[in-house]
């Protein structure tokens, strides 16, 4: 894939580039708007891919949640350490993408340096 697509990406995923433009531009570098289309969910998935911790890592327990909020139901992604040790917490708090497989992984590693880990979808209803 072009590096020139993955460096606009990070640029959008990271709020410098509102959707309207990151796919203006990507149509450019792609060669047209069906091309770009076609890239969106290879540079999506990327970021999924990088994830450093399993979600089935046998050191951890980890849940998808809910907990009542001003306005409904929140989701939530929790994780803490196998074992019973009362632990400190940590509210891991994602960016304008909503609690997605990069946020649920980072919670994992929090959880590894023995924190309890919520991370909450501040974008669901």
């Amino acid at each position: 894939m072009d590096q020139d697509a993955k460096e606009l990406y990070e640029k959008y995923s990271h709020g410098s580039l509102d959707r309207r433009e990151f796919l203006k531009k990507l149509a450019i570098i792609a060669g047209g708007t069906a091309a770009a289309d076609a890239l969106l969910p290879l540079l999506e998935r990327n970021s999924a891919i990088a994830q450093v911790v399993a979600k089935d890592d046998a050191r951890l327990i980890a849940e998808h949640m809910k907990f009542a909020g001003e306005t409904g139901d929140v989701r939530a992604y929790f994780v803490r350490p196998k074992g019973d040790a009362k632990l400190p917490g940590v509210v891991v708090i994602h960016e304008n993408r909503g609690l997605n497989a990069h946020i649920e992984d980072v919670a994992r590693r929090v959880a590894l340096e023995g924190f309890l880990a919520l991370a909450p979808d501040a974008l669901c209803g």
